[in-house]
């Protein structure tokens, strides 16, 4: 049985590759987000975000993390659409000289 400092030490050593991941999907959605302020598109798509979930769902290994699995792509995707609202607002104000 692994000591709690070897399990500890463990979630540290994936939440680094984690915090990684997480800029390389944030590089990706500031992407989308110039993609859609250049073509005028919506930040929310619901059909994108239910095939996402749908997908990722399907994928998990462990059934028994479904829910929490799905809690947190939910809230990634909160953030996401958090991050592109904010990001279209500011090049927008930039546009008009604020």
């Amino acid at each position: 049985m692994k000591s709690l400092d070897e399990i500890r030490n463990k979630i540290d050593q994936i939440d680094a590759q984690m915090r990684v991941l997480f800029e390389q999907r944030m590089d990706c959605i500031q992407a989308v987000a110039e993609y859609k302020f250049n073509n005028h598109g919506n930040i929310f798509d619901q059909s994108r975000e239910e095939k996402m979930l749908e997908k990722n769902l399907m994928q998990l290994q462990n059934k028994n993390y479904a829910k929490e699995y799905e809690r947190f792509l939910r809230e990634v995707m909160v953030s996401s659409k958090d991050y592109q609202k904010d990001w279209i607002e500011t090049k927008e104000k930039k546009e008009r000289g604020e």
